[in-house]
């Protein structure tokens, strides 16, 4: 695997994820422009009766209004969908998320899985206090390292740091749950992550989205005549 210093800065590297947004934006553009133009020509040639000069200009007009509008509205979904991203990373408040991973998502996308978990583990060992970092490596273990079980570690560490915020907190019981319920298959443990967030944010949608899950899984329980691995019961 070649090191950081020998990797090209790229621009989604210079950009990070509003780079996707505007790349994203432009093809919005183009695919409207030809739109556009279609619908344009149609409407000024045989609604409005112009040809020549004068068809060619209504054309170009309408397929630049349409695809302007295209880019704009884009970039303003883009940009409301990173906000959301930004606010559940940076644990629920505003601040913008200082640390976009663009090495690591550069080489997750050349599928050098291995390398870009190199370099979080780097960094995990680097800034133990940080949990952005933990949970971004944690959600790679978790799909494409095919390690669930260093992802639970990783967002349970977590879970453990002092003064966590909300929106940390809650992501990673969540992710925790997810795998609890799949690939580790201990339902007792997404029981217990389910309930903690029920305790911690009561009247919250991620309570009634616990609560919800909560009542599903001891369902299952109740359906399933042997016990669940995990759940505790072999202990108490």
């Amino acid at each position: 695997m070649k090191g950081p210093s020998s990797y090209k800065s790229t621009f989604l590297d210079r950009e990070g994820p509003a780079g996707v947004v505007r790349i994203q934006a432009a093809k919005y553009g183009v695919v409207a422009f030809g739109a556009g133009a279609m619908m344009a020509g149609v409407l000024g040639s045989q609604k409005l009766g112009l040809s020549g000069a004068s068809l060619i200009l209504f054309t170009l007009v309408g397929a630049l209004t349409l695809s302007t509008t295209a880019v704009f509205v884009g970039l303003r979904l883009g940009d409301a969908a990173g906000a959301v991203a930004s606010r559940v990373y940076n644990g629920g408040d505003s601040t913008p998320y200082e640390e976009q991973f663009s090495q690591e998502q550069a080489l997750v996308m050349k599928r050098d899985y291995a390398g870009a978990l190199a370099l979080f583990e780097q960094k995990i060992a680097a800034a133990p206090a940080e949990p952005r970092v933990r949970m971004a490596a944690a959600d790679l273990y978790m799909t494409h390292g095919a390690n669930p079980g260093r992802a639970a570690e990783l967002y349970r560490e977590v879970q453990r740091l002092p003064q966590i915020r909300s929106g940390h907190d809650i992501y990673v019981s969540n992710k925790l749950a997810d795998l609890y319920l799949g690939p580790l298959k201990v339902p007792g443990k997404a029981l217990v992550e389910f309930r903690r967030l029920i305790e911690r944010y009561p009247g919250t949608a991620a309570a009634r989205h616990a609560q919800a899950a909560l009542g599903n899984l001891k369902s299952d329980f109740i359906q399933s005549p042997a016990p669940h691995p995990g759940d505790g019961s072999s202990s108490r």
